[in-house]
């Protein structure tokens, strides 16, 4: 249901797109030229992520409050808030987004030998979301802090935390990130998305909490920004700079394990209780009855 509404959220906004554009054509009698800039307007960069941001502030208000329900008046067991926001945590956390970023550096090097048709769609889709697009103040809002939260809602916070009380840990996250990397809807965006997303569900299911993950995903997509803006700086040399990236995006493989190592020494995995089946709630009321029986024969 979860993954539905927001499925049906990405088409309805490429329907009103559809008919924005329609009516605007009728409404002034454009030609084909003038159709073509029109079109243009309207699936530009700037305009796509005001009508994205728009999107996630109806997936917050909606999921946020459902989310809010369930953690307050069903899920109530703790989460471990103070530890989340220790310095160690997000040392640890800030680590992981690091890694993660030159680990995708690896996959897009991957998909540009062998895939290169299919990372010139990427590359045109990252243009969209560079930081001049809009001012640098609204991009790191809205792909820094605002997407986040509201993917977070989704794919953790609604579609892993139901699929965990029936199924396994890797059931639940294989299947939450596959469909986190198909609402990417570009296949080496969406590649990288399902991986991230299992180490978002593992966050989560660690830390019992969204909190954790979203910061995770907070810092993996403000620390594009940042290491983007290092490399255009001109402070380190090009070819030191690469050397060092080089590095970096080796070091990650191992670097990556000793941080999910130490995630795991520092959130201890939580005991889930079994749910008691019908059969045995039964049976205890018969012991129970039993019992008070028994009470009821020794006091005569």
């Amino acid at each position: 249901m979860y993954l539905g509404i927001a499925l049906a959220m990405q088409l309805a906004l490429g329907i009103i797109l559809a008919v924005q554009m329609g009516i605007f054509q009728l409404m002034t009698g454009a030609d084909r030229e003038t159709y073509k800039q029109i079109q243009e307007a309207f699936t530009g960069s700037k305009y796509n992520l005001i009508l994205v941001a728009l999107v996630n502030l109806i997936y917050i208000a909606g999921f946020g409050l459902w989310y809010y329900f369930i953690r307050t008046r069903r899920d109530v067991s703790p989460a471990p808030y103070r530890r989340i926001l220790s310095a160690k945590n997000l040392l640890l956390t800030l680590g992981l987004a690091l890694c993660g970023q030159f680990l995708c550096d690896i996959i897009m090097i991957v998909f540009s030998v062998g895939f290169p048709t299919k990372f010139q769609e990427y590359v045109e889709l990252a243009e969209t979301l560079d930081i001049n697009v809009l001012p640098a103040w609204a991009m790191l809002f809205i792909v820094g802090i605002w997407s986040p939260l509201a993917e977070e809602l989704i794919f953790r916070g609604m579609v892993f935390r139901t699929m965990r009380k029936g199924f396994s840990f890797w059931v639940s996250a294989i299947v939450s990130a596959a469909w986190f990397g198909i609402y990417h809807m570009n296949v080496v965006q969406g590649v990288y998305a399902a991986m991230f997303g299992i180490l978002l569900a593992y966050t989560y299911e660690r830390t019992n909490s969204l909190l954790g993950c979203y910061l995770l995903h907070l810092m993996f997509n403000l620390s594009s920004y940042a290491l983007d803006a290092f490399n255009k700086s001109g402070l380190v040399p090009e070819f030191v700079l690469g050397a060092v990236f080089l590095l970096m995006e080796a070091g990650s493989i191992v670097a990556v394990v000793f941080l999910i190592r130490s995630y795991s020494r520092f959130f201890p995995k939580r005991q889930i209780e079994p749910e008691i089946q019908p059969a045995e709630i039964e049976k205890m009321g018969w012991v129970q009855l039993g019992n008070m029986e028994e009470e009821e024969d020794e006091n005569i």
